[in-house]
């Protein structure tokens, strides 16, 4: 792991507000243009030509009007390369995802910090201890030069869950690869 970055909860927040988002619970057959999602995220951008498209519940990308098979939503972002863009496309693959039939359940707000953790364990809402690692955002390098994100959840619906997320980058593009696992439960 090298050149590790720490973030707090808030960076991983949406931090442009200029174009509406388009309505989350839309009927899925109708054709959605999510281009607004990828905007709301200040170090990504969409390459000219490429639009980010939902129909039947399906995230697609287009470009110059026509659907390109085998592609994923991120090979039509650039972003910076910074470690702020990376954490930026990891939870917008997440908020991308929302509006799919492959739902992560993860929302920026559940995205959870070490300050964050504190204050939920002194208003008694936190179940699970004193945890010995950090649980804020972190973006490194992986073993293979791999740009990574790792990143927690925190979820109250029913039985209190924290969930580890784990976002592997491809080295020349913003295509990625997740994982996520329960970490703990409070059963």
């Amino acid at each position: 792991m090298r050149n590790k970055v720490m973030f707090t909860r808030e960076a991983a927040r949406r931090n442009i507000y200029s174009i509406p988002l388009p309505p989350l619970h839309a009927p899925s057959d109708e054709r959605l243009n999510l281009n607004a999602v990828v905007s709301h995220y200040s170090q990504l951008c969409l390459k000219s030509g490429w639009n980010v498209l939902r129909k039947e519940g399906h995230i697609y990308v287009e470009y110059q009007g026509k659907e390109i098979a085998e592609a994923e939503w991120t090979d039509g972002i650039i972003g910076d390369a910074s470690p702020l863009s990376y954490l930026q496309a990891a939870v917008c693959d997440h908020h991308l995802n929302e509006y799919s039939t492959r739902k992560t359940s993860v929302i920026e707000e559940a995205i959870i910090d070490d300050a964050y953790v504190r204050a939920l364990d002194l208003l008694g809402q936190w179940d699970f201890g004193d945890i010995k690692r950090s649980l804020n955002p972190i973006f490194f390098y992986d073993s293979l030069d791999h740009p990574a994100v790792i990143f927690f959840t925190f979820h109250r619906e029913g039985k209190r869950i924290l969930q580890k997320h784990i976002h592997r980058f491809s080295k020349r593009s913003y295509r990625l690869k997740v994982l996520h696992k329960t970490w703990m439960t409070n059963e």
